[in-house]
């Protein structure tokens, strides 16, 4: 299944990440919390940030990752400084096969 990703800068972040929050779990909320779905990020040396969508995130809230330009991609690497944004507490670790 497919993973979605994408990215906000420094500015961005503070300007969108609220509310970027907000509008994920608003997602996750309205397809009743599955386990399998999830949002997670990584912050990127350039002080970037990059999101992970899991794929049923990416069935309930495309139009979301559409508008933030989500492209399809590999799941993230598990491990140090991957943060769960949106999904059940640990799901990260069973949904990456750690």
């Amino acid at each position: 299944m497919t993973w979605y990703t994408f990215a906000l800068n420094r500015t961005e972040r503070m300007e969108r990440e609220n509310e970027l929050q907000i509008a994920f779990d608003l997602c996750f909320t309205a397809a009743a919390g599955p386990d399998d779905m999830a949002l997670l990020a990584r912050d990127e040396a350039s002080g970037d940030r990059r999101y992970y969508a899991s794929p049923t995130m990416g069935t309930w809230a495309a139009n979301l990752l559409a508008e933030y330009g989500a492209t399809p991609c590999s799941p993230p690497e598990p491990g140090a400084g991957l943060t769960l944004l949106v999904g059940h507490q640990g799901c990260e670790e069973w949904l990456l096969g750690e």
